[in-house]
């Protein structure tokens, strides 16, 4: 069920890379995994596109979707994955052809993976590896010019130039995220897609690597597509913020929207499963229940069976993505709560979302 509103945030910025329906499903003899369904999120030039969820919401399927580096038994079976240069036609990444793809993948598009720090090749120097980048993609620039790039990246992700001849078991954890967001930026891309790079670091580390990550974004005027299970942090790094849950994208708001009214009882829940620094102790209830199985998903609203506001339209009818009033036009949410046919005019606050989170709270504790 639908109430007319529609679909893609209003007053945005033209975007950099849009992603429109995407599909991924996983084969499997035990059943299909269908990992991402009908995905859209767009990232403008110079913005920080955060993804949350939980683990298996599909975060990370779709960061090696839009680079294109899944390998069977994931298939893409639906969507587009448009790129708009500054200059020129969209480019559907779908449709590159493996030289095309090689040429995008580090000028255009780089991708730092997860755990990364552990991705460097062990008897090769730092050096060397970046270097690797430079040898196969800028092929007209002698040794020297090489190693002089090396020294700068490695100067601007705060590294000492020393360290090109050192090997990954002489580098910190940091030092070698550090290097492997320097060989990212090798060739200077548009776009730099970032799968938790901050995991397995201590919480100082971690404050270093995104300081860093926003002096660079500002200096360099890439965009970032940031993901992670970490709401909080999230929310002091991106511009925008896509919550998935099951494969899907359930809400997308600015920072401070998502910060001061979510609208989806799944991103409440989120967004209050970690405590505050501030103001008065509270008691954590979390979200009930676990994500359901992406091989026989639950009919309608996949986040029904652990939502405390479900009603019986959310057992059958799938919510799609709308704005919850007709004047929030920058906010989307999948969730029959903002249809008024079903729920009335008034909207859920947050005391609503709290109230409800408390009552199923206690519920399972009686039981």
């Amino acid at each position: 069920m639908q109430n007319g509103r529609s679909g893609a945030l209003a007053f945005a910025p033209a975007p950099l890379l849009e992603v429109k329906n995407l599909s991924v499903d996983y084969l499997a003899a035990n059943g299909t995994v269908h990992a991402l369904t009908d995905v859209s999120i767009s990232l403008a030039r110079g913005q920080i596109l955060g993804l949350a969820g939980e683990s298996g919401s599909g975060k990370t399927t779709l960061g090696y979707a839009i680079t294109r580096l899944l390998r069977p038994p994931a298939v893409i079976t639906g969507g587009t994955l448009l790129y708009y240069p500054a200059t020129g036609e969209p480019v559907d990444i779908l449709q590159l052809t493996p030289p095309q793809l090689r040429a995008f993948r580090w000028n255009t598009l780089a991708i730092v993976f997860q755990s990364a720090m552990n991705a460097l090749n062990p008897v090769l120097t730092l050096g060397t590896q970046i270097e690797d980048v430079l040898r196969y993609h800028r092929p007209e620039m002698n040794r020297e010019q090489r190693r002089a790039r090396v020294v700068e990246l490695l100067k601007l992700v705060g590294i000492a130039p020393d360290r090109i001849r050192s090997y990954p078991h002489e580098l910190s954890g940091g030092m070698r995220q550090r290097s492997i967001i320097a060989m990212a930026l090798a060739l200077s891309p548009e776009i730099v897609i970032m799968d938790e790079p901050t995991t397995a670091l201590d919480v100082v580390v971690q404050r270093e690597i995104l300081t860093e990550l926003i002096r660079l974004r500002e200096q360099l005027s890439f965009s970032i597509i940031f993901i992670t299970h970490d709401l909080s942090l999230l929310l002091e790094l991106a511009d925008t913020i896509a919550i998935m849950y099951a494969g899907r994208v359930v809400e997308t708001a600015t920072c401070r929207q998502l910060q001061s009214q979510p609208r989806h009882p799944y991103s409440y829940g989120m967004l209050h499963s970690f405590p505050s620094l501030h103001g008065p102790r509270q008691r954590m209830t979390g979200i009930p229940g676990s994500p359901p199985d992406l091989r026989s998903a639950p009919s309608g609203c996949a986040f029904h069976l652990r939502c405390p506001f479900a009603i019986s339209a959310c057992s059958e009818v799938l919510p799609t993505l709308q704005h919850p009033t007709e004047s929030m036009l920058d906010q989307l949410v999948a969730c029959h709560m903002y249809n008024p046919a079903l729920t009335g005019p008034d909207l859920p606050t947050n005391a609503d979302f709290a109230q409800g989170y408390e009552a199923a709270y206690a519920t399972r504790k009686r039981r």
